[in-house]
């Protein structure tokens, strides 16, 4: 097909398929429902959430103009001209001569890196669970005890007081499992992420940095200016409403992109803000607290009354309160709505093995020590800061996932042996 410069649009493109992230959301949903079967009520809950996101998302690829796009052609000048046939012969290529057989891909990242990866990551890692153990009042062994609960029985029924203490046996176990889960991860790491595809840019900042960073103002925040609301919001649940909201909010933002990116940012505000409360209020039907205690929540650290109601007051319904929570939830999903269209597009794209290794691994690895916790071993779930975990994970996430990337291997084309080898960095 050479089609001129007057050719309608359509001849003078290619129809091909349009990106799109549906298997992958369709298959994590599908993924975390079965995990939910076996575990625990809240992978269940977020797994049906993302099956029918990604479900939704697939179909809707399906339709009519939907499932594709169309690429334009380059300018006739730079296409490729015909092959006119003429008389004669090449040389052919014969066994032991350099590229007579070619090794794709030219470069791998050995599990050597992931080793690496594993090893300095899990040297970092444990540095904000010590300081979470100096700056609450515990002391450093507070966290290293936690952790050997995780295969030890019994420490569950240590007081706090004995779990502050140093204990050379739990010492020994805790750096054990540290030492056994960076390895395996580092594996992991080195294994999956080189064969990982890219994050788009909206999904990797939208729905995956800025609700993490989101949390962290939010849970500083509180911190400062209201204690005793930080510690009735329940944070895992918080940031399963962050990241359904990023998500959604991408989505749209990508749908709508030719609307402006103002525009898009707010209508993707718009979608994430009402998809956004479910898992709070399904948080408030399983914890027995009732819809209301989210909402009245919000509301009483807008009114400045978080530190004066009980928790009996959250669990009923105030007509101000209502009010007062639905604004102020309408006016952040806007807000961050129009900072997404604004910020975006001027935003370069996060590295894939960045986006993954330092943002949804970590997520994923939470999601999950959270869920098998919770029905192992209830009492470490609640003497765990899990805000504080997340930043451990992330920290080990981001330095695993960057000696990964960093380190590089050139795979030597068949030929000569290993002189080939240097020609072929060389040349």
């Amino acid at each position: 097909m050479n089609p001129d410069s007057s050719a309608s649009p359509e001849q003078a493109s290619v129809e091909m398929p349009r990106p799109t992230v549906a298997p992958l959301v369709l298959s994590l949903g599908i993924s975390l429902l079965l995990t939910g079967v076996a575990t625990s009520s809240a992978f269940l809950c977020i797994g049906g959430v993302l099956f029918v996101v990604g479900l939704g998302m697939w179909i809707g690829q399906l339709l009519p103009g939907r499932g594709h796009c169309h690429e334009p052609l380059v300018e006739q000048a730079l296409r490729p001209r015909p092959v006119i046939a003429a008389a004669g012969a090449v040389e052919r290529i014969r066994h032991g001569m350099p590229g007579y057989r070619l090794r794709l891909p030219e470069k791998v990242h050995p599990l050597s890196a992931g080793i690496k990866g594993g090893l300095v990551g899990g040297l970092l890692m444990p540095l904000p669970a010590l300081a979470y153990g100096v700056l609450s009042g515990h002391t450093v062994w507070y966290p290293i005890n936690l952790l050997s609960g995780m295969a030890l029985p019994g420490v569950d029924n240590l007081s706090v007081q004995e779990l502050e203490q140093f204990r050379p046996a739990l010492f020994a176990l805790s750096a054990g499992i540290h030492v056994t889960v960076s390895l395996i991860l580092g594996l992991l790491y080195g294994v999956l992420l080189p064969a990982l595809p890219e994050i788009p840019k909206p999904f990797a900042w939208g729905a995956l940095l800025m609700p993490v960073l989101w949390t962290a103002v939010s849970f500083a925040a509180l911190g400062i200016v209201s204690p005793t609301a930080r510690a009735r919001v329940d944070w895992p649940w918080f940031i399963v409403s962050q990241f359904i909201f990023g998500m959604v909010a991408a989505s749209v933002f990508l749908r709508c992109q030719q609307r402006g990116p103002i525009t898009a940012g707010l209508l993707g505000g718009l979608a994430g803000g009402l998809l956004m409360p479910a898992p709070a209020l399904l948080w408030g039907l399983l914890t027995r607290h009732g819809i209301w205690y989210p909402v009245n929540l919000l509301s009483a650290m807008v009114l400045r009354q978080a530190e004066q109601v009980t928790v009996a007051q959250l669990e009923q319904y105030h007509s101000d309160w209502l009010v007062a929570g639905i604004a102020m939830h309408a006016i952040l999903s806007l807000s961050f709505g129009l900072a997404f269209g604004i910020v975006l597009p001027r935003l370069t794209a996060i590295p894939g093995a960045l986006a993954w290794g330092g943002l949804v691994m970590p997520l994923l690895w939470m999601a999950s020590s959270y869920g098998l916790m919770g029905v192992m071993n209830p009492v470490l779930q609640q003497r765990v800061d899990w805000p504080w975990f997340l930043v451990s994970q992330f920290l080990f996430g981001l330095v695993a996932a960057i000696v990964v990337r960093s380190e590089q291997v050139h795979i030597p084309p068949a030929g000569r042996g290993p002189d080939s080898f240097s020609e072929y960095v060389s040349g």
